[in-house]
């Protein structure tokens, strides 16, 4: 069963590569990130090596302002990130890696969304799209 944190002394040892600020809501700073999501991350940079997050929990009214998900989208569920692309090679790179582990994945040309998001919280949404 996945764990939430919500608190940076909840933070996790292994995800060293990691900070608990990557994750936080960029206009309130709120803290609301499931930790699979965050093993998964880790053990990705462990194998791909460094991943730049963009955009990680969102609250809803942030979420509202950014996203055409309105006030309830993948980011406000702590379970979806966004990971910076830096070429096309490396988005090729991140799609294969993560294709098979998470069940949302968004491509667009400077970033990819993956989430980890069961289809009962948003059964509304296709498995994979393009920005």
């Amino acid at each position: 069963m996945s764990t939430y944190i919500r608190e940076h002394t909840d933070w996790k040892e292994s995800w060293v590569n990691f900070k608990p600020t990557e994750f936080e809501c960029s206009c309130c700073q709120a803290l609301d990130i499931n930790s699979d999501l965050v093993d998964l991350l880790q053990e990705a940079r462990n194998i791909l090596g460094p991943l730049q997050i963009t955009s990680a929990y969102r609250c809803p009214s942030h979420n509202a302002s950014v996203s055409s998900t309105g006030d309830n989208g993948p980011h406000t569920t702590g379970s979806a990130v966004d990971l910076h692309v830096s070429n096309s090679q490396h988005r090729k790179t991140l799609i294969d890696y993560f294709t098979n582990k998470v069940t949302g994945l968004g491509i667009a040309k400077t970033f990819i969304h993956i989430d980890i998001i069961s289809t009962e919280e948003l059964s509304h949404r296709p498995n994979c799209w393009l920005y």
